[in-house]
């Protein structure tokens, strides 16, 4: 059996204030790769699934687009759990300006029409702002024509991967609504690779990990859900939000109309 290949795919990076920086990679599913907020370097990365195209990234901040969670419908033959924006190598960076940010776009080819019958272009970008937070946008726009009826299907999200030392899950503090759910739920995110799933509580939600400090996170409406998930005896925790649970994309998608757009905010900062 022939061993993959690994290849070293390119990362582009951007500094703000504060001693802020954002790393991301085009060539690897638009991935964000590291983000360092406040000297603090917050995300957790496996370099060697990053680094292996057969693999799916274990890390980071993957972009799940259209769907969020596995789909089984005849409408979408093939499409995997999260998507198919996470691994193409088809992004594009897209020119900015003014305060340190970055903007990368992927359109439909052929292969995806395949999975999903859709005309599209996804946005993702953000920036470092003066207080050292990081903002993210998610937009996904319907690119058929204005005279057409194809209404587009979405349930997407994001998948951040936040570093905390495995024996430390436990002691992980959730100050929002919700959290106590996820505090009672602990062994099924942090030892039993299960997800908990919780409604995006619609305000900041501050996630204190003794080891980093507290990271504060908002997610804006069209998220939905925030789903914890986790590996025994990996040091790691995603925060995901989600537009939609398990299924949705099938069961109850957002609609994006013909030359409209759906665009998803996320916001991370940290406090020591």
């Amino acid at each position: 059996m022939e061993t993959p290949r690994q290849s070293d795919f390119r990362r582009e990076s951007i500094e703000g204030p504060l001693d802020s920086a954002v790393s991301f990679s085009p060539e690897r599913g638009g991935i964000i790769t590291s983000l360092r907020l406040a000297g603090t370097e917050v995300l957790y990365m496996e370099e060697d699934t990053f680094k292996d195209p057969s693999k799916n990234v274990r890390g980071g901040i993957p972009l799940l687009f259209p769907n969020s969670g596995p789909v089984e419908h005849e409408l979408f033959p093939g499409l995997k759990q999260h998507g198919f924006a996470r691994t193409m190598n088809s992004w594009k960076s897209m020119p900015t300006g003014g305060k340190p940010q970055f903007a990368e776009r992927l359109s439909d080819t052929d292969a995806t029409r395949e999975q999903y019958p859709y005309p599209f272009t996804l946005e993702v970008g953000g920036s470092l702002e003066e207080d050292g937070t990081f903002l993210m946008y998610q937009r996904a726009t319907n690119t058929a024509g204005t005279d057409s009826a194809m209404h587009m299907p979405v349930a997407m999200g994001l998948h951040p991967y936040f570093r905390v030392a495995a024996a430390e899950k436990e002691n992980i503090s959730f100050q929002f609504t919700g959290g106590d759910v996820i505090t009672r739920d602990v062994r099924v995110w942090a030892k039993e690779g299960g997800t908990v799933s919780v409604d995006n509580p619609g305000t900041s939600m501050p996630v204190h990990i003794p080891s980093i400090g507290t990271l504060v996170l908002t997610a804006s409406p069209e998220y939905r859900k925030v789903w914890i998930w986790s590996l025994p005896d990996k040091d790691f925790i995603c925060i995901e939000p989600v537009m939609r649970d398990e299924g949705g994309l099938v069961r109850d998608p957002a609609y994006v109309e013909p030359g409209e757009s759906l665009t998803g905010r996320f916001s991370i900062r940290l406090e020591k």
